[in-house]
């Protein structure tokens, strides 16, 4: 969706653009010229070995790991970064400035302070600069061995219908797109035993049970602690932070006494949850071993990984900052007002599945050198959530887990 707040060169940081966050050499799996399916089924195996996996630990704390190979890369390797091209050539650099900051501000005197400190929408970062955040983290080293089963359930999308989009941006509740009400389904007899004249499709729906929803972490949870005792939450995260798939992990050993037992464990309750597949890592490195529900997932062993404590500061940010994330988008036009609707999905799925240590899900005031239109919002519940980015990069509509209210 366009974003007329979005630059092309300048996506969300909390310091100045360096060469190293421009289009690095990929690493992922080669993307097939002749067939254009093969590609995207690589992009999309390439995910499960690029992706992040931040979990909060029993005894360990808040952990961050990774197997793209891009991460244990020298970056002076890639290329001398006097060799890297100018963002500047050929691009209208618009209202901001190489370091994110507006031009607008500028009066008789000087620059105007505030507009100076001004930051950019928050907007996915580019791949370089999260592997450059996390190359800079101190690395850690894994005593112990975790299975990792991704929690997120099948994602249909929704068949009720969707109104014009509209944003509240008065910093109380989060932008949302009102649905149009359907005509009112005439009223029949229940052919099922129900009392005569119960309304047929057109009732309220009841809550999905956690096993049967998009969001199953509760359940596999469950389901992990009763096979090997304590077990930690967290998620798996898109490279450019842009998705995020909820995840419980457990510690080898107490699952099973021998890995390969475990190891069946975990694929057991990957494959009673749904879940293409199940994530090992520690001292030995990455594995993804799919359970074979969703041919696309490759099979990896041994990857090379990259463990990191993960400080708690905002998850749609590229970099260790505090600084509170900006909405993308606006009151402006209807394309501004779906752009922040898509973003503020976003942000609400992330804070389900991680949180966040700066604004905590809460509706924080812009800051004194900030705009103060649009504005955080509160985030919406889980239970509540109506949209999803998923893995693929699409965004899909969903009926709510709460039901209709």
């Amino acid at each position: 969706m366009h974003d007329q707040n979005r630059h092309p060169q300048h996506d969300e940081h909390c310091g100045p653009l360096g060469p190293g966050d421009m289009a690095a050499p990929s690493g992922r799996l080669g993307r097939s010229s002749a067939d254009g399916r093969a590609g995207a089924e690589d992009e999309h195996a390439a995910t499960w070995r690029d992706q992040l996996i931040e979990l909060s630990l029993p005894g360990l704390g808040m952990i961050t790991a990774s197997a793209d190979p891009l991460l244990l890369v020298d970056p002076g390797s890639a290329g001398d970064a006097a060799d890297w091209p100018d963002p500047a050539d050929g691009v209208d650099d618009g209202p901001w400035d190489d370091d994110g900051m507006d031009f607008d501000g500028m009066d008789e005197d000087g620059w105007d302070e505030d507009a100076f400190r001004r930051r950019p929408p928050t907007s996915p970062p580019q791949p370089e600069r999260v592997r450059r955040t996390l190359r800079d983290r101190p690395p850690l080293e894994l005593e112990h061995t975790w299975l990792v089963v991704p929690a997120l359930g099948p994602v249909l999308p929704s068949t009720a219908l969707e109104g014009t989009p509209v944003g509240d941006l008065s910093g109380r509740r989060s932008p949302m797109a009102p649905r149009t009400p359907a005509e009112e389904p005439a009223v029949r007899p229940s052919r099922e035993g129900l009392q005569v004249g119960a309304p047929g499709e057109g009732g309220r729906r009841p809550p999905l049970s956690p096993r049967r929803g998009w969001f199953r972490l509760p359940a596999v949870a469950a389901a992990l602690r009763a096979r090997g005792g304590m077990v930690g939450r967290g998620a798996l995260v898109g490279t450019r932070r842009d998705w995020f798939e909820p995840a419980v992990a457990v510690r080898e050993d107490l699952l099973a006494a021998h890995p390969d037992q475990a190891l069946e464990s975990a694929l057991a309750v990957a494959r009673e949850f749904g879940q293409p597949a199940a994530v090992r890592i520690g001292p030995r490195g990455l594995d993804v071993i799919p359970t074979g529900t969703d041919p696309r997932v490759p099979l990896l062993e041994g990857l090379p990984v990259l463990v990191t404590a993960r400080p708690i500061h905002c998850p749609l940010q590229g970099e260790d900052c505090e600084d509170p994330c900006r909405p993308v988008g606006g009151p402006w036009i209807r394309a501004s007002q779906a752009a922040q609707i898509e973003w503020e999905a976003r942000r609400s799925q992330a804070l389900a599945v991680q949180g966040c240590g700066v604004c905590f899900g809460e509706a924080l005031p812009p800051e004194p050198d900030q705009p103060q239109t649009p504005r955080l919002s509160r985030a919406v519940p889980v239970a509540d959530l109506d949209r999803l980015h998923l893995r693929g990069g699409e965004v899909v509509r969903i009926d709510p887990l709460a039901g209709n209210r």
